[in-house]
């Protein structure tokens, strides 16, 4: 972890090198600097926690992020904001109470029984053969049934559908956790276990195409990744270079071909894999012709590309660059003001209470704060990334972005910890991690929304896994 440590110290020197040559503002490359050198705080660490992986995710969100794209596209950090200096003031503020947040949640010294117990659980092969197959297949079914039932995109909003089938989402991530684990921990049938996680990887393949998201491919590849770090799993050449070559295939290919499928709204659930195997065998497989095509079909969505942190390139990477929400909003508070704590529990509410008392919406938090400031089409259902800090400053100004990261990101590490303890040699802790990967780019009230329906549906998911085991060595024993 040492060497790591500095190899990754290097990596961000270079980069601010670069910056400084590229004529960049200091204040905001300190600022930036400073957030992506914190991911040495849980590098200390000798015992990762979920909580660990977590922060140093979102130190790549708010920090690093930023560095190694505006320096990849050959840009000063401060280019295509309005006020870099103020946003950099706040990203500051904001990261700061997020650290503080994470600091406070290291006063867990030991998870809850159920974290132990559930370790336990997937500690054991026997086990893990049981249940990763059925739980992935169970998870499989159900987003293949959210691709056929939920509301699709269409003019700048949504038609109306099902979407309950997506709580059921973490059922995917987690019975490939299990069965990585087979692999890394080279249990007897290593082979026959690898082959299944390649078929696995291919189910994933296909429903990502269908559902036209790069998400689910994307968390796959982390959850496998990350089982093989975590667990000690030793690299075979056989293994890492059919993967490399397949996340890479990914990247140049898939991605672009998932953005060009999007403009066809009369192709739905299946169709889109014979509709993204045409694009692609329509561009000859190339790379670079599928990535023209692309950019014509994001220079389309004029408002999102001229506001883009590359513009005018169209990398559509602003998720990985806070510093762009904070100052979308910071641009536009003096002008339009905060928007009140009323917003923040709105998506919760909705979650939790039936429709006759409560009117629910297609709408979330970044699509109300994008349009309050202006930087989307008021009506247009976009779901921007806008993030924690954007999100604090919208509710509440200044005294938001220094209070409520600091809770939001406390309450949540906390939870993850108890339940999930350390990722060494923890396929649970694991599958924790990369399924709750994605609140590093949330906001406040789309975090509180995950504790009001994914995370009790993980906590009843690893109860039932504890009731499956008991059940069996109850069989066993008869």
């Amino acid at each position: 972890m040492r060497a790591l440590g500095w190899l990754y110290l290097l990596a961000i020197a270079g980069l601010a090198a670069a910056q400084i040559q590229l004529g960049a503002s200091p204040w905001l490359l300190a600022v930036l600097v400073l957030i992506a050198l914190t991911v040495a705080l849980p590098l200390a660490s000798d015992a990762w926690r979920v909580s660990d992986g977590l922060y140093a995710i979102m130190t790549v969100y708010f920090g690093s992020g930023s560095l190694l794209i505006k320096t990849a596209a050959g840009q000063p950090v401060q280019s295509n904001l309005h006020v870099p200096d103020l946003s950099a003031g706040y990203l500051l503020a904001g990261f700061a109470s997020i650290t503080i947040g994470y600091g406070l949640s290291q006063k867990v010294r030991w998870p809850l029984r159920f974290a132990e117990q559930l370790r336990t659980v997937t500690d054991d092969g026997a086990n893990l053969q049981r249940f990763a197959l059925p739980v992935f297949a169970l998870g499989a079914l159900f987003l293949f049934l959210q691709t056929q039932f939920r509301g699709n995109a269409v003019n700048g909003g949504f038609e109306a559908g099902f979407g309950g089938f997506g709580a059921f989402y973490p059922l995917l991530p987690l019975g490939a956790a299990m069965q990585a684990a087979l692999v890394a921990r080279a249990y007897r049938g290593r082979w026959r276990h690898g082959v299944v996680l390649a078929m696995m990887g291919l189910v994933i393949l296909a429903l990502s195409l269908a559902d036209n998201t790069k998400r689910t491919l994307f968390d796959f590849m982390f959850v496998v990744a990350l089982a093989f770090v975590a667990l000690g799993g030793r690299g075979r050449w056989v293994w890492i270079v059919p993967g490399a070559v397949g996340a890479a295939l990914a990247l140049v290919l898939l991605v672009p071909a998932i953005q060009i499928v999007r403009t066809q709204a009369d192709v739905r659930g299946p169709a889109r894999i014979g509709a993204t195997w045409q694009v692609l065998y329509a561009h000859g497989f190339d790379p670079a012709r599928l990535a023209r095509t692309g950019e014509r079909v994001a220079t389309g969505y004029q408002r999102a590309w001229r506001g883009s942190y590359v513009y005018p390139l169209t990398w559509n990477v602003e998720r990985f660059t806070m510093i762009l929400p904070i100052d979308q909003v910071a641009r536009a508070l003096d002008t339009r003001g905060t928007m009140g704590g009323a917003d923040l529990w709105r998506d919760p509410a909705e979650t939790l209470l039936p429709g006759f008392l409560i009117r629910k919406t297609l709408v979330t938090a970044p699509d109300r704060i994008a349009w309050h400031y202006g930087f989307r089409a008021k009506g247009s259902i976009a779901r921007p990334v806008v993030g924690l800090v954007a999100s604090s400053l919208a509710a509440f100004g200044l005294i938001g972005v220094l209070l409520l990261p600091a809770l939001v990101v406390a309450m949540t590490f906390v939870a993850l910890d108890l339940v999930g303890g350390r990722l060494a040699g923890n396929a649970w802790a694991v599958f924790l991690l990369a399924t709750t990967a994605f609140l590093a780019e949330r906001e406040v009230s789309t975090t509180l929304s995950f504790f009001c329906r994914s995370f009790p549906f993980i906590l009843l998911t690893g109860g039932v896994l504890l009731l499956l085991r008991r059940r069996g060595r109850g069989e066993q024993r008869a």
